[in-house]
């Protein structure tokens, strides 16, 4: 099939060396919106962090330069579409990783073979590949290269201590989480457990020492549309309790809640993806936590810090080794 009109296309050997002083030259793995994809809207965010959406791979040569073609009518530049994940990573400053979970292992490995830093879709892999997955993570580490996942939620803590104050200073005992995924089954239980595991990372931050208790889960019907996913846990005298509660909605706006320790805040999106939480009194707009994961992860391109890599993987370690318990252990029944 022809390539769109002046659309070009990213051979492997078409790697060029960038202009001093150039923003950031990103690659997306993914760049569509199949299967509810985020690749444009990281691509806006990463615009905006001053980075310069390059080029993308997809699935197939067809589907690339689609994607391709969408990314530079929504960005207002060319954009060329690579003939491989290989080709895109030879051509970009780092990698980011949107299409679905299944090829994820392989792209990991492309970015690590460029050399490259990485932001990845969550789930990093699927839990069947936990072990070549946190073998990953280990060698992005020791390469001192930026490794990241999408979990975006702790960056709407500051409006959960807008909000509840109190909780700025209290150990945290509980936390559930609302959400409202368009999969259903365990495939909604598995795109979804990062999100509450990140957001428990970062309201206990001794959670990479604990050990899983009390697994369970409402529904594991390979149909089920609801579903609640308990845990517990416990590091010596701490402990956390974890529910994550899952209520299937196909179209947007879906809706989300956090819960610690009895305080509850709802989001609300208004137009334009304006986002903001409520108490149910009052409402805290709040800056959108994807574009903030972006700023973070575009910072450290420009600036690396040895000390903030190395904390990031940990974090992304722990939380696919807990991730693929939790499953593991929902899966044996």
């Amino acid at each position: 099939m022809p390539r769109p009109r002046g659309q070009p296309v990213l051979p492997c050997e078409a790697v060029s060396e960038p202009a001093p002083n150039a923003p950031p030259r990103i690659g997306i793995v993914g760049p569509g919106r199949t299967q509810q994809g985020l690749g444009p809207y990281l691509a806006a965010a990463f615009e905006e962090a001053g980075c310069r959406v390059t080029a993308v791979a997809g699935r197939d040569a067809e589907r690339a330069r689609r994607g391709a073609a969408d990314l530079a009518a929504l960005l207002g530049h060319p954009v060329a579409a690579a003939t491989d994940a290989t080709a895109l990573a030879r051509a970009v400053d780092a990698l980011v990783i949107a299409s679905p979970v299944p090829s994820h292992l392989g792209a990991l490995g492309v970015a690590l073979q460029a050399g490259i830093p990485c932001l990845c879709e969550k789930p990093l892999v699927g839990w069947r590949e936990v072990e070549a997955g946190r073998a990953a993570i280990r060698a992005f580490a020791a390469k001192g290269l930026l490794l990241d996942e999408n979990c975006q939620w702790p960056f709407v803590l500051p409006t959960l201590f807008d909000l509840f104050p109190q909780l700025r200073s209290e150990p945290v005992r509980r936390v559930a989480m609302g959400l409202s995924p368009v999969g259903v089954g365990p495939s909604m239980v598995e795109d979804s457990l990062p999100h509450v595991l990140s957001l428990v990372q970062a309201l206990a931050p001794w959670a990479g020492e604990a050990l899983l208790h009390g697994i369970g889960q409402d529904d594991g019907a390979a149909a089920a549309e609801r579903n609640v996913v308990r845990f517990d846990l416990r590091a010596g005298d701490r402990a956390v309790a974890v529910e994550l509660h899952l209520a299937r909605c196909p179209e947007p706006p879906r809706p989300a809640w956090v819960e610690v320790d009895g305080h509850r805040m709802d989001r609300r999106i208004g137009p334009g993806y304006q986002i903001a939480f409520t108490d149910g009194d009052r409402v805290v707009p709040t800056p959108d936590p994807l574009r903030q994961l972006v700023y973070r992860f575009a910072g450290l391109l420009t600036k690396p810090h040895r000390d903030r890599t190395h904390a990031l993987a940990d974090l992304v370690d722990t939380r696919l080794r807990l991730h693929a318990d939790i499953l593991r252990h929902l899966a044996a029944g």
